[in-house]
């Protein structure tokens, strides 16, 4: 399963999920293929996607990378919805085998 990030929208198997971006104060994510599980995260109380050499993907803006389904002015509204759909994505790709991937371009 490939989850794709590209220029503020991401994609999974390449059908569009939400929007993403990388908070302020945050260094920009670095382009490549990077491994992705479902990981609990205690300072979030929950579990969330984690990229690995970038962090947690979530609704927060503590998250390495917000999701959201709205894009306002200046910025993502964050939503827990599409998060919780790639949770699930990602658990039910891992049952099977599949191994789960992000590609930052």
């Amino acid at each position: 399963m490939i989850i794709n990030f590209d220029r503020g929208v991401v994609h999974i198997d390449n059908m569009r999920l939400c929007f993403n971006e990388v908070p302020n104060g945050s260094k920009d994510l670095q382009p490549g293929h990077y491994s992705v599980e479902a990981r609990y995260a205690h300072a979030f109380g929950k579990v969330l996607p984690f990229v690995a050499d970038h962090g947690w993907i979530g609704d927060d803006a503590r998250c390495a990378i917000v999701l959201g389904k709205v894009r306002g002015r200046a910025n993502v509204a964050p939503h827990e919805h599409p998060v919780a759909l790639l949770v699930e994505r990602i658990e039910a790709a891992y049952e099977a085998g599949i191994p789960v991937l992000a590609e930052i371009v």
